[in-house]
């Protein structure tokens, strides 16, 4: 499974204070129980039972939507990410709205208890698993549709297994 990383401070000898986070990209902390990818840019792709990388297109960064577009290397598929990282607009209960760089366009995640449940075991939080759930729909090609991570929802059987392989 992959690292997923969140902000930290940096102390003044450059250090990130925790030695068990040495490797990790600056400004990262580790979700417990992952360990790192030999190269964090590289992403895995979201399509079941393609062992493929995503690497950046050709045609690179669209500064209007934020987004710069994917492609696998082994089964052509193209999907999306922003340089800039998702962003949490409001959540209420399970649902999260999400933007993504400068455009007005917004992800939806709605989250299933089951699912809330499930990744705690993995010691992923809610708010953690909506932001990797919203950045999984763009590399997965969506843009603004709502992605639902509930049984027996097709997605959260797919999100899972890509989950799991990173």
């Amino acid at each position: 499974m992959a690292r997923r990383t969140a902000q930290v401070t940096s102390h003044e000898n450059g250090s990130s204070g925790d030695e068990r986070n040495q490797g990790i990209p600056a400004g990262a902390i580790a979700v417990p129980g992952q360990t790192p990818p030999a190269d964090p840019s590289v992403l895995g792709c979201p399509i079941n039972k393609c062992d493929g990388r995503l690497r950046a297109d050709a045609s690179g960064y669209d500064s209007r939507t934020g987004l710069e577009p994917m492609v696998c290397t082994r089964c052509g598929h193209r999907g999306f990410r922003s340089q800039e990282g998702v962003i949490l607009l409001f959540r209420g209960g399970y649902e999260f709205k999400f933007s993504y760089g400068p455009s007005v366009q917004t992800i939806t995640i709605v989250l299933s208890s089951a699912a809330v449940n499930l990744w705690s075991t993995h010691d992923v939080t809610d708010d953690q698993l909506a932001k990797i759930a919203a950045e999984w729909a763009l590399l997965c090609g969506h843009t603004s549709r709502q992605v639902h991570l509930g049984i027996p929802a097709e997605e959260f059987a797919d999100f899972y297994l890509y989950f799991c392989k990173q």
